[in-house]
């Protein structure tokens, strides 16, 4: 365990917190994710599903089913829109949104997940790939 890590949505009506360290640090260029966070990629702060805790308000959720055929539950404030996390239940990880934390330098991405996902003009830096 490390430090208390908390975040929220853009209007303050959902707030979360974790004490978990991550077990990825991703920017993932899947469709999906482009085609929900309006970017070439979404910041994915990977966590434990349990170690998420909802301390202020309630996401409201839709689910999809991703290319690779798991549900992906992606959970947003039903004020203001913003995509708060992502559940990953059959890996038993969510991805928390890593540009919704208060602190943002916690948010280390450590790779590229689905690079070849990218949009042409998108500029990946050094990342390796997950």
């Amino acid at each position: 365990m490390s430090e208390t890590i908390t975040g929220g949505c853009l209007c303050g009506a959902i707030r979360f917190e974790t004490s978990a360290v991550p077990a990825a640090q991703l920017l993932c260029h899947c469709t999906d994710c482009q085609t929900v966070s309006g970017a070439a990629a979404y910041a994915a702060y990977v966590v434990p599903i349990d170690s998420l805790k909802v301390t202020q308000g309630e996401a409201a959720c839709f689910d999809i089913t991703a290319d690779s055929g798991r549900i992906n539950s992606r959970h947003f404030c039903p004020i203001c829109g913003t995509r708060v996390w992502a559940m990953l239940p059959e890996l038993g990880i969510v991805s928390v949104n890593g540009l919704a934390l208060d602190e943002r330098t916690h948010f280390q991405p450590t790779a590229n997940h689905m690079p070849d996902s990218a949009p042409e003009w998108c500029q990946l830096g050094d990342l390796p790939s997950a």
